[in-house]
């Protein structure tokens, strides 16, 4: 069954401001995308749904809206042509852009495709056991790396 927005407590994606990030998927792959995620369990952190070739990606217990991912349709799949991330999110946290295209591409490949690319660890958490961030966030537990972060001048 296809996850809708009517398939959760929700609030609805108001303003974005943009993240650097952009995937192709194929057919295969843009299918399983639009199936979305309905969580399960009180460890499963993520509400997804897909509206119309846009990608909506919710906190599970509140319902905020985190990211928005715009989709175009091609011959072979689909491919990101805008990303948003929460803009009340991102003004409270005033976290890197660049570590947030890195975060989606994980849950996106994760969460949504199967894949098992390590979680990137953002630079600036520090003092907490390995693994409690990637839980508090994605409630999973796959290797971790270093995030990426955005260069400034």
């Amino acid at each position: 069954m296809n996850a809708t927005a009517d398939s959760w407590t929700r609030q609805a994606f108001e303003e974005g401001v943009p993240i650097p990030y952009r995937a192709e998927f194929d057919e295969s792959q843009y299918e399983r995308i639009r199936q979305g995620l309905i969580p399960r369990a009180m460890e499963d952190k993520w509400f997804v749904y897909c509206e119309a070739s846009v990608l909506y990606l919710h906190r599970s217990w509140t319902g905020l809206p985190v990211y928005k991912v715009v989709l175009r349709e091609n011959t072979d799949g689909a491919e990101v042509i805008e990303a948003l991330w929460s803009k009340p999110l991102a003004e409270e946290s005033g976290a890197d852009p660049v570590y947030q295209a890195a975060l989606l591409d994980f849950l996106m490949s994760n969460l949504l495709l199967g894949q098992s690319k390590p979680f990137p660890q953002p630079n600036d958490v520090h003092g907490a056991p390995r693994g409690l961030f990637q839980h508090h966030i994605a409630g999973t537990g796959y290797r971790e790396t270093k995030g990426p972060t955005e260069k400034k001048d």
